[in-house]
């Protein structure tokens, strides 16, 4: 036993903590969740030469999801043309409430539940691991949903629903319930997994950056790659902060969050004929008196304080009655904002972004005829509201449009970096789509989630870092079904190597988009990968000055790491980004990097450099010539700065490295380089 959960006192801990042999005591910590088309975007056909078809669409390959649990009739867990369960799945089907072994099928393979540190009898809510939320439901059929032809929410988004490895098997385990989900859950969750025999973990779940041996999903995810298993996670919705990013170990792929080129047009006329751009997945097509003219009202005069984000009880029914109510966006959920509109007598609702959210869209299935419109256009409405006595407007539905928008563009709300416990590796890792994604539903709530709506579907749209975790899940599924001897990081080296550089917004982009946006077609044949064994970490743990201690509790190892930095003389963390810190009085920095050819024997290979700003770089050799299918080369890298440190603080400049087929220059292996200058 390595280690237990507990609910001690004071003294009981403190006598604990001087016990000999208890290297660390760690607080339970509560963490949130990281709250049809998404495929195709992405590239993904069932073609001959396409992914899917090269990946046997997942087969073989088990996804274990820790979240709010699953819904297991929705028809995105069917196993029609599923092959039998893995041989080496060792997990069961735990009976609970309304839950048991007739749940599971071979699609959905196993499902467990969590409730030592929330027990689920102070909750009113399922004690099994049937999904009461909607969350978890959302996010595993994401990643290995079936297909499901004519999905559509409510009319909007119509299309055939399909996770990104259709083919792969999925496990649950739920670990988060109405009070949020606790790191003594989480670890224990991730335990069962690895003796369960998953092959990839998908966690849409995470706090604030924690130091690596306080961080539990850190601890538990580095055992998991220690026995092979990828780990995702979701880089959190704290942008466009700095430093927010969330699951940060340098084993965990952490995903931040992009747009899709599909929009839901919802579009306010307004009273003096101009028109402001809005988006709503509220069914307006199908209710022709939606388009009625109504008189708008905002924050009106009665109201109580937060009228103007239209808290409950906060708006007057004799002022809003049968009138469209402006709400700016913020600090209660979208959807309950209508409600609180709707029980209000309110007529329709246009939700406004301020200046928090800028013109980032997501939309909902709203419980009344309503739109949301950007930052710019809620000034132009507001200023619209002021110059007239009697402000009127109508909203103008317009069902689903694809390929206007230009995309992909990192989430406003995506987590930025860089790391702040480990700046030394570039975070997040990739991005993928995370806004507007309509995935599998409960069919005991409806499409908002909230208690007060009695509509029912299969399928829902939410939006967040929680939605962009289970897409790169599941494209690791489909490499590891393509390469199952693939070790966690080649299979993020895959991923990271062929990501595309399309946003070109922010600056730096490196720290809101990492090596990209994520190309499943490019990952499953990379040419070239950086591998990392598990002590490479330990290593790169004690380059940064973590102690003897600090090391044991996030590895279980125990690391000598005056001998290790010895016998590992310059070392640098094989990672397939390259992040620089220069400190105040260092000019200079050296690098080893090295390739594994996973591609054809005799491949040529040339870099190709892009140099940060202020920065010489040097790379020796810059030809690579791989002789046999997994052999190893190495090159060196030097960085020179030419910049003299100013009076700011930090600043920051990027570019990048690619490694070119001289053969047939379609495959290209690049690792994104960010530099920062700190004056202390």
């Amino acid at each position: 036993m390595e280690g237990f959960a507990a609910q001690l006192s004071d003294s009981e801990l403190d006598l604990l903590k001087k016990l000999p042999g208890v290297v660390a005591v760690r607080p339970d910590t509560r963490l949130q969740l990281h709250t049809t088309y998404s495929y195709k975007f992405m590239g993904l056909t069932p073609a001959r030469e396409d992914a899917w078809y090269q990946s046997g669409f997942g087969h073989g390959t088990i996804i274990g999801v820790l979240d709010t649990g699953v819904w297991p009739e929705s028809p995105s867990f069917n196993d029609r043309g599923m092959p039998p369960v893995p041989g080496k799945w060792k997990g069961i089907c735990q009976q609970g409430q309304d839950f048991d072994s007739s749940n599971c099928n071979r699609k959905l393979i196993g499902a467990r539940f969590f409730t030592k540190a929330s027990p689920a009898n102070t909750i009113q809510e399922y004690a099994s691991p049937r999904d009461s939320h909607g969350h978890g439901t959302h996010t595993s059929s994401t990643a290995g949903g079936a297909s499901v032809p004519k999905a559509s929410v409510l009319g909007n988004g119509g299309g055939v629903a399909r996770g990104m490895a259709p083919g792969a098997h999925i496990a649950v385990y739920k670990v988060c319930w109405t009070n949020g989900c606790y790191s003594s859950d989480i670890l224990a969750a991730m335990d069962t997994a690895i003796r369960d025999g998953v092959d990839v973990l998908s966690l849409s779940i995470g706090g604030f950056p924690l130091p690596l041996f306080a961080d539990s999903i850190a601890i538990g995810s580095f055992r998991a790659v220690e026995h092979g298993i990828s780990v995702v996670c979701a880089a959190g919705n704290s942008g466009p902060l700095q430093y927010s990013v969330a699951n940060e170990a340098p084993w965990i792929a952490t995903i931040g969050a992009s747009t899709l080129d599909r929009e839901f047009p919802a579009i306010v006329q307004l009273g003096n004929g101009e028109f402001l751009s809005g988006e709503s997945m509220f069914p307006g097509n199908e209710f022709p008196s939606t388009t009625k003219e109504f008189e708008l009202v905002y924050a009106p005069a009665g109201g109580k304080k937060g009228s103007e984000f239209c808290f409950a009880g906060s708006l007057p029914k004799v002022k809003i009655q049968g009138k469209m109510v402006v709400c700016d966006r913020g600090v209660n959920g979208r959807a309950e904002k209508g409600q609180v509109v709707k029980q209000s007598g309110g007529a329709a609702m246009i939700l406004a972004n301020t200046a928090i959210n800028m013109e980032e869209d997501s939309v909902d299935v709203h419980v009344l005829p309503a739109t949301l419109v950007g930052f710019t256009e809620s000034l132009r409405l507001k200023a619209y509201i002021n110059s007239t006595r009697n402000p009127r407007a109508r909203i103008v539905f317009g069902g689903t449009v694809i390929g206007k928008s230009r995309a992909p563009a990192v989430a406003q709300f995506s987590a930025r970096g860089p790391s702040f416990t480990n700046p030394s590796v570039l975070k997040p890792d990739v991005i993928a789509p995370g806004v507007n994604i309509i995935a599998a539903w409960p069919q005991n709530l409806g499409p908002t989630g909230l208690p007060e709506d009695s509509r029912r579907v299969n399928f829902t749209v939410m939006s967040g870092t929680s939605m962009a975790c289970p897409h790169v899940s599941g494209i690791a599924a489909l490499i590891r079904s393509a390469h199952p001897k693939w070790s966690p990081a080649a299979v993020k080296s895959a991923m990271l190597t062929t990501a595309d550089v399309t946003d070109h917004s922010g600056n730096p982009r490196v720290f809101a988009m990492g090596a990209g946006h994520v190309n499943p077609q490019r990952a499953i044949y990379p040419g070239l990968i950086y591998d990392i064994k598990p002590e490479d970490y330990v290593t790169h743990l004690c380059t940064l000055g973590y102690t003897r201690s600090e090391i044991f509790t996030i590895t279980h190892r125990n690391a000598s790491c005056s001998e290790l930095l010895k016998m590992n003389k310059g070392f640098s963390l094989n990672y397939p980004s390259i992040s620089v810190i220069f400190r105040q009085g260092t000019r200079r920095k050296m690098m080893r990097r090295k390739l594994t050819n996973v591609g054809r024997p005799n491949s040529i290979y040339s870099v190709e450099l892009k140099a940060p700003e202020g920065v010489k770089v040097r790379v020796k050799p810059t030809k690579l010539h791989f002789k046999q299918r997994n052999q190893v080369l190495s090159y060196r890298l030097w960085f020179i700065s030419r910049k003299r440190m100013t009076r700011e603080k930090l600043s920051f400049a990027e570019g990048h490295l690619t490694w070119i087929n001289s053969q047939n220059h379609l495959t290209r292996i690049r690792s994104p380089i960010s530099v920062t200058w700190k004056r202390k």
